[in-house]
């Protein structure tokens, strides 16, 4: 009996893991089982409460008051808006980029516009887009290879890279695997940071609906941010990230893992928030997101998936996973009762 007990255990230990490496129908049979379910349950609710007990909570009544303020009504709809807690989400963009719809408000929105990989050099300077649900690899003139992330756009100058400096433009999320040179430094010019590199591995990540981050495989890096003279240098499995008041600060990566698999094609979250994981799904399957309850955004899940798989099924998979429920509807992702 206790072995029985120890193998549902393993079983569901294993399915919270990886949860794309079982069948629906062994997730539907494993889950149907009221131990395992209670199992799965106990074990979400640690991983919440060591996550609320190790990162800083932000006050977030206040930031919803603040929202409110800004959207009121002469008819007043009861909306209840969830917020990350993690210091590694950023308030001010979560609301700042939301839009108030009926019943929730939606922090990620689908685009009409046609989705294809575009490549074309104005002026001297050639620039490459990835749109959403798609990625690209590239090798750039001194031979440093690029992995572009959705939605996502590079841009150098084409004939004198290299020459003088080695400077590229990011907007969206790269992989940036450098090559070795001493005289001359490679650049990474984003929208807040510039980020200096002789010859490295390392990941940028700036997208509108969240702060800024830059992690580091291998290598060093100096950081400088553009508004402010404060820089910092990082280690390999050291993370940079810009706070909201524009501040620098570094924190130590446990794993790099769910930093850079999406470049391997995988989905890997870390004990990331439920806003952070959606927003995700809905740059890469180009569809919208809404958030009908205020705590849904606060839940922090570990979870795994193919970016290959299809919408419908990651979200199936999502599911067994979360305690509040994640509808597709259309082109909308919907969460929360």
């Amino acid at each position: 009996m206790k072995q029985d007990s120890e193998d549902k255990l393993a079983h569901v230990l294993e399915a919270l893991e990886n949860p794309s490496s079982f069948t629906q129908e062994e997730l539907k049979s494993l889950f149907s089982d009221k131990e395992c379910l209670r199992y799965a349950r106990t074990i979400l609710y640690a991983k919440e409460s060591l996550a609320r007990q190790q990162i800083p909570q932000p006050d977030i009544d206040k930031e919803w008051r603040t929202f409110e303020c800004h959207h009121k009504k002469t008819s007043i709809i009861p909306i209840i808006i969830g917020l990350a807690i993690a210091s590694c989400i950023a308030l001010f963009f979560i609301f700042s980029l939301s839009k108030e719809v009926e019943g929730g408000l939606r922090v990620f929105e689908a685009t009409q516009t046609v989705q294809i990989v575009k490549e074309e050099t104005v002026n001297g300077m050639t620039t490459v887009y990835v749109p959403r649900g798609m990625q690209k690899r590239l090798e750039l003139p001194d031979g440093t290879c690029v992995t572009l992330n959705a939605e996502s756009q590079l841009t150098y100058e084409t004939s004198q890279f290299g020459q003088n400096e080695r400077k590229v433009i990011l907007q969206g999320e790269a992989l940036f695997d450098v090559a070795k040179d001493s005289l001359r430094p490679f650049i990474v010019q984003s929208s807040k940071l510039s980020t200096k590199a002789l010859g490295t591995v390392f990941n940028v990540k700036d997208y509108s609906t969240e702060e800024m981050k830059i992690t580091l495989l291998s290598g060093s890096l100096k950081i400088t941010s553009q508004q402010k003279t404060d820089s910092v240098f990082i280690h390999p499995g050291e993370q940079a990230i810009l706070t909201n008041q524009q501040e620098l600060r570094t924190v130590k990566i446990p794993q790099t893992e769910d930093i850079t698999s999406w470049a391997e094609g995988n989905f890997y979250f870390d004990n990331q928030t439920l806003v952070e994981i959606l927003c995700e799904l809905g740059r890469w399957y180009n569809v919208s997101v809404i958030f009908k309850s205020k705590d849904c955004m606060n839940t922090r899940l570990h979870f795994k998936a193919f970016r290959n798989e299809s919408l419908a099924s990651v979200v199936e998979l999502l599911n067994y996973v979360s305690k509040n429920p994640v509808v597709l509807e259309d082109r909308t992702i919907i969460v929360g009762k």
